[in-house]
């Protein structure tokens, strides 16, 4: 895990998305201290287009269990399932989210306009990246999830965000339990190449 002493690019490059942690509760006052120092991202509006919602109390864990199983009921994720298959699954995700010790719902403004909208999402996955790194920095794993639930617009009612802001992700926060190993990433003659003068 990072420790407070490493440079920046040892901390973008050590980091692991974490999605087996320990149910050990986490501070309060370091997961705020986390998001007032990842609001620093870069963001091109005159307000900041992200708004935050946390699930960390035992009720509150339940509620956001309830309302993803709820939403996959609706848009019919669970259709072919037998009903074992339903309830072992269902029992799964209930000890996933209620076994998680901070869950966050992250979501960014909506200007039905293609400029700012594009903006808006740009400025909200770098503020995520921000939370994450900084997660780190603290020995705390997090996960960023873009599951089905968050693009149904029952549910980014249920969590309280209103018909201007849609959910960019959820990220599922706790000290690791197992932290998996690097990802091999591609080499940068595949990706990078020079800008190609005249070309038509």
């Amino acid at each position: 895990m990072a420790e407070a002493t490493q440079t920046l690019a040892t901390l973008i490059t050590s980091r692991r998305s974490v999605r087996q942690t320990q149910n050990t509760p986490l501070p309060m006052e370091s997961i705020h201290e986390i998001l007032e120092q990842a609001a620093y991202a870069p963001f091109h509006s005159e307000v900041e287009p992200w708004a935050v919602k946390i699930a960390s109390t035992e009720q509150e864990k339940k509620y956001f269990f309830q309302c993803v199983f709820n939403s996959y009921e609706r848009i019919g994720i669970f259709e072919s399932y037998t009903d074992e298959k339903k309830e072992k699954v269902k029992e799964s995700y209930r000890e996933y989210f209620e076994g998680t010790p901070v869950s966050i719902l992250v979501a960014t403004d909506v200007f039905d306009h293609e400029k700012k909208d594009f903006e808006s999402v740009g400025a909200t996955c770098a503020f995520i990246q921000n939370v994450q790194l900084l997660c780190w920095e603290k020995n705390i794993g997090a996960v960023w999830r873009t599951n089905p639930y968050i693009f149904d617009p029952e549910f980014i009612k249920e969590m309280g965000f209103t018909s201007k802001q849609k959910i960019v992700g959820s990220l599922h926060l706790g000290y690791p339990q197992q932290v998996p190993k690097a990802k091999e990433r591609r080499s940068l003659d595949q990706w990078v190449s020079r800008v190609h003068v005249g070309a038509e």
